[in-house]
């Protein structure tokens, strides 16, 4: 059953943020029983369900909190407001570009919505060579169900496709390839095409208006603009964060944070927590933080046709190919964009 909280509590639009803008003090000290590390999609939901658990809750966000008011749905403006590195993150050899969200409600802010359950494959295969059996996918299946009922994650309908989309189905029926539906976070989409700058309509079920709101409702406490710089811990168990608020138009440190609390999240993602843990020397007695990262690349082929294709309506998604999707089988997803 979706997440019901009585509506006076969450307000029709925006979020309760804690800005730069709104610090007036050069030292910030805050106890809570938690301090979660990131606001996107694996943090705003471990905040909201230790808040709703009764726990006091910080939710610390590095990047700015952009009310989608502010959403400009201009793709170049979007990659300076709200992506990492104003878009240009990328590996140290240049050869590819990682795109992340950096604002509060983190990715799930930006990416296209689609929501694919994490494969059997690899739930049995972290199982049987790292020993993670709590994650099989009986288990997870619970957990899967619940986020996409409370997200509205459900196929693509018939009519939200794209004209690109029509095009690439009728390749894919003539060389007999398998067509998969894609499952997205939204709910009644307006079709603009616009995922990649932000939904203005808030139809995009992201962090900022879904478990970032519930959170609140329940007492947490969101603080843009800050950079956890620490991971503090004693005798090997984490006691809180050092973190520094920064002004996002100097650049500058406008206060410095710590939040004292016995349950840190790291909720950074793949790239930038394994750098604050190396950083705080914590959880990395096998030498393997950093490591063995893994990410999927992206080629884009365009097609040009004789009629006009207006491929800028429709979801940004919504038509995919994953025949030959598992390792050793090619390991390619085939997606209309």
């Amino acid at each position: 059953m979706q997440e019901t909280i009585e509506a006076k509590t969450i307000p029709a639009h925006g979020l309760q943020v804690t800005q730069a803008s709104d610090v007036t003090s050069d030292n910030i000290e805050l106890n809570a029983d938690a301090v979660v590390i990131g606001s996107g999609a694996g943090g705003a939901i471990a905040a909201y369900e230790l808040a709703k658990a009764g726990k006091k809750v910080v939710v610390l966000e590095a990047g700015p909190y952009v009310p989608s008011e502010k959403f400009s749905e201009m793709l170049a403006v979007s990659m300076d407001q709200l992506y990492a590195d104003h878009g240009g993150q990328s590996n140290s050899a240049g050869d590819i570009s990682i795109l992340q969200g950096a604002c509060v409600g983190g990715s799930t802010v930006v990416n296209a919505a689609l929501c694919f359950r994490t494969p059997d494959y690899y739930l049995n295969r972290w199982g049987k060579e790292f020993g993670l059996t709590n994650l099989t996918p009986k288990v997870m299946l619970p957990y899967f169900e619940k986020v996409e009922e409370n997200l509205g994650i459900a196929p693509n309908k018939s009519f939200e496709t794209s004209p690109g989309a029509q095009l690439l189905r009728g390749g894919m029926k003539k060389l007999n390839l398998p067509e998969g539906n894609a499952k997205r976070n939204i709910r009644n989409c307006a079709m603009t095409g616009f995922c990649f700058a932000g939904c203005k309509s808030d139809r995009k079920q992201s962090m900022m208006v879904t478990y970032l709101p519930w959170a609140v409702a329940y007492g947490a406490t969101i603080y843009s603009d800050t950079r956890v710089t620490l991971i503090l811990a004693e005798n090997d168990k984490a006691t809180g964060v050092l973190a520094e608020i920064v002004d996002q138009q100097s650049k500058t440190v406008k206060s410095r944070l710590k939040v004292n609390a016995p349950i840190v999240v790291g909720a950074a993602g793949p790239i930038q927590m394994p750098i604050l843990l190396q950083k705080s020397k914590l959880a990395n007695s096998n030498g393997q933080v950093g490591k063995n990262f893994a990410c999927h690349p992206t080629m884009s082929v365009t097609g040009m046709f004789e009629e006009n294709v207006d491929n800028f309506r429709g979801a940004a998604h919504s038509l995919y190919m994953d025949k030959h999707v598992m390792p050793g089988d090619g390991s390619y997803l085939l997606l209309a964009a």
